[in-house]
């Protein structure tokens, strides 16, 4: 692979990012009715999938380091709702997207032990 390619996961994680940010910065009106009675498991699943990106992107990266990243990246959305008209600050949802990106790390890392246990 040359240095001028894409990767994959990082175009993925790019696009995830821009979903995971319209969701964060939309009225909560324009969002689908099912997405407001389970906000805290979707900001968990949302973080939990952009820290399995941001990992295979960067699987030399300290694991430590990326999720304090995504911690700062939840707590920089939300406070970006204060921005907008009808969305504030909120911690609990900044500790769902925490513990996502935490859960999400955790089973990279046990997928990837997990195989090369299973390699021999």
């Amino acid at each position: 692979m040359t240095g001028n390619a894409v990767n994959g996961y990082a175009v993925l994680l790019v696009l995830c990012a821009a979903v995971v940010c319209w969701g964060l910065l939309s009225p909560v009106h324009s969002l689908p009715a099912w997405s407001r009675t389970h906000d805290k498991l979707l900001h968990g699943l949302a973080f939990g999938v952009l820290a399995v990106l941001a990992n295979l992107w960067l699987p030399d990266a300290p694991v430590a380091g990326l999720w304090g990243v995504m911690v700062l990246a939840g707590l920089a959305g939300e406070v970006a709702q204060n921005l907008t008209a009808d969305r504030r600050f909120c911690w609990r949802d900044a500790t769902a997207n925490a513990v996502g990106a935490a859960v999400g790390l955790g089973c990279v890392h046990v997928g990837l032990n997990y195989s090369d246990w299973l390699a021999g």
